[in-house]
């Protein structure tokens, strides 16, 4: 049975994994947005949609955080009320 101690514990390690790389993407965007590595309406798309790619993994890692937060938080809150 999962407590909330296994979740704070998942959340912390998720925390962990994001900080250390969810800005993996940072460089690579850097150096296509600053117009000398490759340029061009195809350099242009590229680079718009790894923006949004990289947008989409940052939210993604919030949201897993969020979510076992607020499962351990319930689970918390439920002990509490079978007391």
């Amino acid at each position: 049975m999962t407590t909330p101690a296994d979740l704070l514990d998942a959340q912390r390690r998720v925390q962990a994994l994001s900080d250390q790389h969810w800005h993996c993407l940072d460089e690579a965007v850097r150096r296509l947005t600053d117009g000398r590595t490759w340029t061009g309406p195809a350099a242009d798309a590229f680079a718009q949609e790894l923006v949004r790619r990289r947008l989409e993994v940052w939210h993604g890692l919030r949201e897993v955080i969020e979510r076992l937060r607020e499962e351990a938080a319930r689970y918390s809150l439920d002990e509490r009320r079978n007391l």
